[in-house]
């Protein structure tokens, strides 16, 4: 074990915390946390304007009087509802792809509103107009998330370096007011950035009559598909826990995927607005799926681990599981990953894979073969599990899936924990004082 750790910190560790330093895949972390509450409120429009059973086919009662009064609701609300969501989930993509020029500008110290009004015009000329140079919104949301994040980082890069080298600056006196004189110094490069973009985008549209926004989805459409596999999904489960056992963050691994995550939600969002049954939705794999039933109490699927922590003999080991108690129950399990700990931890290496890998495995084919609806919304990424589960599938179900996906964490670290809480004893016997002789 001690030689497997060396490598991987010698060999595998640099590469990745090079990959969790770069400035691409940080701008995108922050894009996305930073939208975490326009898809919050996108997803619970929808999950209110859309009742989950239909009262005219029950049977008279009080369940049955609910649901025609939530469909009543609904009704009332719809047009309203419908357009927060449009505006938020729906337009995910111009968001996304203003957030990466947002935090890609501050990163570079350069002026971050014109650098942010540019890549939203670069996104909207490769996916807002069709063949005919009509306007459309249909890569405004997950499907153009992709074409977003491209067009973004590319867009600025090709800014920057534009800027940087003063191409075509225009210099003017200083009595010019600052921000006068500082929009016309980047006049040329902005201007040379649309008119590139714009040849792009129209040779896209004359060789494939389809935006370019079309082209790059269906280039990154296999990894799609890999990610949204149980065999993708329960890689992901094995590599989140591994990494953070050599106290890599998963983030390095995660907000790469979250582009992939994100389209597959709004899409299922879409579905399930369009009246597809919450179990035939096209994706499985969704920030839900990771974050309420894979990684139940944080990475690692901690929460059980947390629960043994609070029986344990041990002093020092339950009083970690009672410092640590609520926080893991909203994800955040850090007391418990340093405290007990799991980090560089021999015992806790294979146990806390393993969970990962059984609740991603477990619940994609729970969903696949329909006995849990898939998520179509997304209340947080630190609501318990429990709670979340129900609120971005609205089943019943999922909480009881969760439920059993914690009794078998249990199961899993039980032995491991066990071992670890007598190798603490034997700690905690050694350093006891002595009794005092009469």
């Amino acid at each position: 074990m001690e030689k497997f750790t060396s490598w991987v910190e010698k060999s595998i560790a640099p590469v990745a915390g090079r990959l969790g330093a770069n400035r691409y895949i940080q701008a995108i972390q922050s894009t996305f946390l930073t939208l975490i509450p326009f898809m919050t409120i996108g997803s619970m429009v929808l999950v209110i304007i859309s009742p989950p059973m239909d009262y005219t086919t029950m049977e008279p009662g009080f369940a049955q009087s609910f649901m025609q009064g939530w469909a009543a609701l609904a009704d009332f609300l719809y047009l309203p509802f419908i357009i927060i969501n449009m505006v938020t989930t729906g337009c995910l993509a111009i968001w996304v792809s203003a957030g990466l020029a947002f935090f890609l500008s501050r990163h570079y110290k350069m002026n971050s509103y014109l650098p942010v009004a540019l890549s939203t015009a670069c996104f909207f000329a490769t996916g807002a107009l069709d063949v005919e140079g009509a306007f459309t919104t249909g890569y405004f949301g997950g499907t153009g998330l992709f074409c977003a994040i491209v067009i973004s980082i590319l867009s600025l890069e090709f800014y920057r370096f534009l800027c940087d080298r003063n191409v075509g600056r225009i210099n003017l006196p200083g009595m010019v007011p600052p921000a006068l004189s500082d929009s016309m110094a980047h006049l040329t490069p902005a201007a040379i950035v649309l008119l590139v973009v714009g040849v792009v985008g129209a040779v896209a549209l004359e060789l494939t009559a389809a935006p370019l926004a079309n082209l790059i989805a269906t280039i990154v459409s296999p990894l799609v598909g890999a990610v949204n596999s149980p065999g993708g999904i329960m890689l992901i489960g094995f590599l989140m826990p591994f990494f953070f056992w050599f106290g890599i963050h998963d983030s390095v691994l995660t907000s790469p995927l979250s582009a992939f995550e994100y389209a597959n939600l709004e899409a299922n969002m879409h579905a399930y607005a369009a009246g597809v049954a919450a179990t035939a939705l096209p994706y499985t794999v969704t920030p839900p799926f990771i974050w309420y039933f894979m990684t139940i109490g944080g990475n690692g699927a901690t929460l059980a681990l947390a629960l043994l922590c609070l029986r344990s003999r041990s002093k020092q080991v339950s009083a970690i599981g009672k410092l640590g108690i609520v926080p893991v129950c909203f994800g955040v399990n850090e007391p418990i990953i340093f405290g007990l700990p799991v980090m560089y931890n021999p015992l806790m290496f294979i146990p806390s894979i393993l969970n990962m890998v059984l609740n991603a495995g477990i619940t994609y084919g729970a969903m696949a073969i329909g006995l849990v609806n898939k998520p179509f919304a997304y209340p947080g990424w630190n609501v318990p599990a429990p709670i979340g589960a129900f609120l971005s599938t609205m089943d019943i179900r999922a909480v009881v899936l969760i439920v059993v996906l914690i009794v078998i964490n249990l199961l899993v670290y039980y032995p491991f924990f066990k071992a670890h809480e007598r190798n603490k004893l034997a700690e905690e016997a050694e350093t006891a004082p002595e009794p005092a002789e009469a």
